[in-house]
């Protein structure tokens, strides 16, 4: 026997649009939202099989809106929000990284009777600057001379110079750093750049820090107006040496430039820049430089410790600096497995906390820690389970919100946002490669709640400026959005 259902259908239909209308207030706000973001998503620039969004209501993790969010895609430089949070996971806020200096044989009459040792420790915020209290400290202490070798113990990471999914052909820009047990000046050189004394002469040019194996030739030309075309090019090693090629041109009235390349040798590069500093104080080394990837037995004389890994991670999601999070991961990988630390055991224990922040992993490709390869897949739901995860977390947590840069705030992200209600109440990371932008972070509504948000936008024609406009559109209605995302009960799927 078929039951007609057509008049229970009716006043089922009819119960529904009666509760609609006596919705309170707040569901208001969530059609509201969905509507704002919606439009935005409308973008004709944009491909909706590629696009992403995903937010969350702050500590439950209670859904927002949802847009393929378990789509896995490419996520740029967000990928560094999973990396700075396993490395808090992991090595902790406090954690430092070591640079110690050891010796053998013994000290005698103002010499050294053995080899200087540097036992690299995967500092990647070694700067010049850092050095010279270490040979202060070896100048303090009587030495002098130093009869045998500089000898770099660089056992606490593996010999490959990138992570190993990165393209063999690199570029010679200074986001494209090669990586190393011991690294200096994040493996980069400035070449500093200013007119010269007038129209037609060579602008005042030099290197940053000067080392005698690197060669500036300056071929550039200062000119009375127009585009400043000067650039570097740094050129493979001949016999020992590399020469920096400076060429273009340069206005009269420009401000002096900084141009920034990445060292093709960073073993070199900082052991030829501790040899200059002991020589500038006094101090011989009459042996050659040796690195070994064993560890050393020797003699404890001076330790260089990192300002804490928080503050460390501050500037690596500040300025998105890619030689940092590959460093991080390896790190991870010496800490908790033992030397030498590789991308392979870092990427491993990677995985494993995402497990642990409840992230479906299907779909999901780590193949480096700072979000530069292309091989990365990466869904929104997963960063805003780790933001999640995160946000509850009394030990790590607040740390890891400071990582994350105040969007309007001074500074970088300064000019984003500059007449939205959201200005300064966003803590974001952005990510950015060909056709590829994305944001994620935590937004504070105007009431006071948190939402945590991952917006990608993969396969775009949108171009930076326009991709930044939409991303900040969706910004701002999460932080319009009132009182009723926390009792939200559906969302858009």
């Amino acid at each position: 026997m078929m039951l007609n259902l057509s008049p229970y259908r009716s006043y089922l239909f009819g119960f529904i649009l009666l509760m609609w209308l006596a919705t309170p207030a707040y569901s208001q706000d969530s059609l509201l939202l969905i509507q704002n973001i919606d439009k935005a998503l409308k973008a004709r620039c944009l491909d909706d099989s590629q696009t992403s969004v995903s937010i969350v209501a702050m500590p439950s993790g209670k859904v927002v809106y949802a847009h393929n969010t378990e789509l896995p895609l490419l996520p740029a430089s967000v990928m560094k929000i999973i990396t700075t949070a396993a490395a808090l996971h992991y090595l902790g806020p406090e954690y430092r990284f070591k640079t110690q200096i050891l010796y053998s044989g013994e000290r005698k009459n103002g010499m050294l009777l053995g080899d200087l040792i540097i036992r690299a420790g995967g500092d990647p915020t070694l700067s010049t600057e850092k050095l010279w209290p270490i040979v202060r400290q070896i100048k303090a202490s009587g030495i002098n001379e130093i009869t045998g070798n500089l000898i770099i113990d660089a056992h606490f990471f593996d010999q490959y110079d990138r992570a190993p999914d990165w393209k063999v052909e690199r570029s010679q820009r200074a986001y494209d750093a090669k990586l190393s047990a011991l690294s200096l000046n994040y493996n980069s050189l400035a070449i500093h750049v200013q007119p010269g004394q007038g129209v037609g002469n060579k602008p005042n040019a030099w290197l940053e820090p000067a080392l005698p194996y690197i060669n500036l030739r300056n071929t550039a030309k200062t000119i009375k107006r127009g585009k400043n075309t000067v650039s570097v090019r740094r050129s493979e090693e001949v016999h020992g040496t590399v020469e920096m090629l400076l060429r273009g041109k340069l206005p009269i009235r420009a401000k002096e430039r900084i141009i920034r390349l990445n060292v093709d040798n960073p073993m070199r590069y900082a052991t030829e820049t501790f040899r200059a500093l002991l020589s500038q104080a006094g101090i011989k080394i009459n042996g050659s430089t040796k690195v070994v990837h064993t560890p050393i037995v020797a003699n404890e004389w001076y330790e260089h410790l990192s300002d804490p890994l928080s503050i460390i991670l501050k500037t690596l999601n500040t300025y998105s600096n890619n030689l940092t999070a590959e460093q991080i991961v390896k790190t991870i990988a010496a800490d908790r497995y033992g030397t030498p630390g590789t991308h392979a055991e870092g990427l491993r224990l990677i995985k494993e906390f995402l497990r642990l922040s409840h992230v479906n992993m299907q779909g999901i490709v780590l193949a480096d820690g700072s979000g530069l390869s292309r091989k990365n897949r990466m869904t929104t739901r997963a960063i805003t389970n780790v933001l999640t995860s995160l946000f509850s977390r009394f030990d790590i947590g607040p740390d890891f919100i400071s990582t994350l840069r105040v969007m309007g705030a001074y500074g970088v992200l300064s000019q984003r946002l500059a007449k939205s209600p959201a200005r300064g109440k966003i803590r974001a990371k952005t990510g950015s490669l060909r056709r590829v932008s994305t944001l994620a972070g935590y937004v504070a509504s105007q009431d006071g709640k948190v939402y945590g948000y991952a917006l990608f936008l993969n396969n775009n024609r949108c171009g930076p400026w326009k991709a930044d406009k939409i991303e900040d559109r969706i910004v701002t209605a999460i932080h319009n959005f009132g009182d009723g995302a926390a009792r939200l009960n559906t969302a858009k799927k």
